[in-house]
């Protein structure tokens, strides 16, 4: 009975260790990862379902060969440390790297790798389970992506906006320079070049240009759309032209201007067309590499917006400068039309009241003495008439000042100011320094109509015991500053309202000059403006 008891006894213990290694089996063979070993000499023994799925190979297959026929050539040597770290007793988790199927497919997978160790606890090989995370892979990767490129969203569109913002705010004299300077920015560009179309069409004329060798900014000061630049092309064909390479270009092989993208250690140019919002076409914007370079979508989708808000202030100055000479040729046709009134007064009336005045004095006289009454009415008639003389003679200053012509801006402007202040009791003082004596005839009529409007001004509304004028000219500009001590005025509140102001505004800006007003109530009132010599 005892041996019988022992010998069931051992038949239960081995059928549960068979059921054991039964039930093994099938979790492994039925698990949803890929689930291989290896003996030490990294030869496959064992091969799940879930492996032939993912590699491609059959047990049958793959069992027996080694575990190198999915792993890329380049990471061999990874496998070696494996096998190293392995027979040391040491574990391996959550270690990722790429595998190879059947058909090349390359994986990203996640592995945990245990050493498998006999009957006496010597280690034989190893278990290897494997995750597919190829796909988590792809999405952290498009995830990264995503942030960097909404980063540098961000980051574009910040600069755009201060680029944008500084280019609104500068004044248009140097327009060209901060468009061609916000280019160079946004495109991360070495050099580059705004040109304007010729008005035939035809051509492009350098307006500026950075970082150029100054012999290849002279060969670049007109160009045909014959040439072979990159502005040349994209003349012609009316759209951007990208050279990724100069010297790998074959319609610049032997050409001029090649050379010229060499004197400037330009190695990559891209020209975009400059067009109106109506699409007429107004010059090029070019900006260029001293490396190869190949500018991506991103790079443009930013630097095409600048393209389109510089052509919108192009198109702008361009119809302010159109303006601006319709309001001088006004202008002229204004001063033109005083001074013939001032003459008519002059020559015409003046003369007339001037016989008046002398004819009542006769007639004065004739009368006896008897007849006082008569000859006192006769006085006065004659005294209103002196008056009024005097006053046509003013007027007829005011209208055309000859004085101007004959004794210059500065002289003009001190006994325009020893009138105004003898003639309303006004502490008028006058220095003017350094100002050229052959002044444009258009700028000096300009400065001395502002100086005369604000002091009318001065005079009329500021209700101020004292003036200060200051004309001063520099290398490249003339500055008049006219300050009173009144009682000032809102400037914001009167925007609009004075034909005075717009009056010196409309001058200035047609010898593009500048004004600036500053006054504060019970403060007094400061005006400068500011005209540069260079303007033609």
């Amino acid at each position: 009975m005892a041996n019988r008891r022992t010998h069931s006894s051992v038949d239960v213990a081995e059928s549960s260790v068979d059921d054991v290694r039964w039930w093994f089996a099938a979790i492994v063979s039925s698990s949803n990862d890929p689930i291989i070993s290896k003996n030490l000499d990294g030869v496959i023994s064992t091969w799940n379902l879930a492996a032939e799925r993912l590699f491609g190979y059959l047990a049958a297959e793959a069992i027996g060969q080694p575990i190198t026929i999915i792993i890329p050539p380049e990471l061999h040597a990874e496998e070696t440390d494996i096998l190293k770290r392995l027979r040391a007793g040491g574990r391996i988790e959550g270690y990722e790297t790429v595998r190879i199927t059947r058909n090349g497919r390359r994986l990203d997978v996640s592995l945990t790798i245990s050493p498998v160790r006999d009957a006496g606890g010597a280690i034989i090989g190893a278990s290897k389970i494997l995750r597919d995370i190829t796909e988590s892979k792809r999405t952290q990767r498009a995830l990264r992506e995503s942030e960097q490129c909404l980063a540098s969203e961000i980051a574009g569109a910040r600069t755009l906006q201060a680029i944008s913002t500084r280019l609104i705010s500068e004044p248009t004299p140097s327009l060209f320079a901060h468009i061609l300077d916000a280019a160079i920015e946004l495109m991360s560009a070495d050099a580059g070049s705004i040109q304007m179309l010729a008005p035939d069409g035809k051509s492009l004329t350098l307006l500026d240009c950075k970082n150029f060798h100054a012999e290849s900014a002279v060969f670049w000061q007109k160009v045909t759309a014959d040439a072979n630049s990159a502005s040349g092309r994209a003349l012609r064909r009316g759209e951007r032209v990208l050279v990724c390479d100069v010297d790998a270009c074959d319609v610049m092989t032997g050409t001029q201007d090649l050379e010229a993208y060499r004197r400037s250690g330009i190695r990559a140019v891209q020209s975009t067309p400059l067009r109106s919002r109506a699409g007429q076409p107004l010059g090029m914007i070019s900006t260029h590499w001293r490396t190869t370079h190949a500018p991506t979508e991103h790079d443009f989708r930013f630097f095409d917006i600048l393209v389109r808000q510089a052509a919108d202030l192009i198109e702008r100055a361009q119809a302010e400068e159109a303006l601006s000479t319709v309001s001088q040729r006004l202008i002229e046709a204004q001063e033109s039309e005083r001074a013939h009134l001032a003459r008519e007064l002059h020559d015409d009336i003046n003369q007339r009241l001037s016989l008046l005045s002398s004819r009542l004095g006769a007639l004065a006289h004739a009368f006896p003495d008897t007849a006082a009454q008569e000859r006192q009415r006769l006085e006065e008639a004659r005294d209103e008439v002196i008056g009024l003389l005097k006053d046509v003679q003013a007027l007829s200053h005011r209208l055309h000042p000859p004085r101007l012509e004959y004794l210059g801006l500065v002289d003009a402007s001190a006994a325009m100011c020893r009138e105004i202040s003898s003639q309303h009791d006004v502490d008028i003082t006058f220095h003017g320094e350094h100002v050229p004596h052959r002044l444009s005839m258009r700028i000096a009529v300009c400065l001395y109509r502002v100086l005369q409007e604000a002091l009318q001004n001065a005079i009329k509304h500021s209700r101020t015991p004292r003036v200060e004028v200051l004309l001063h000219g520099g290398t490249d500009q003339i500055e008049l500053k006219i300050h009173d001590f009144g009682v000032g005025f809102d400037v914001r509140a009167a925007e609009g309202r004075g034909l005075g102001l717009a009056s010196m505004k409309e001058r200035l800006k047609a010898v593009k000059g500048q004004l600036a007003i500053r006054s504060e109530p019970q403060r007094g009132t400061s005006i400068d403006a500011r005209v540069p010599l260079l303007h033609r």
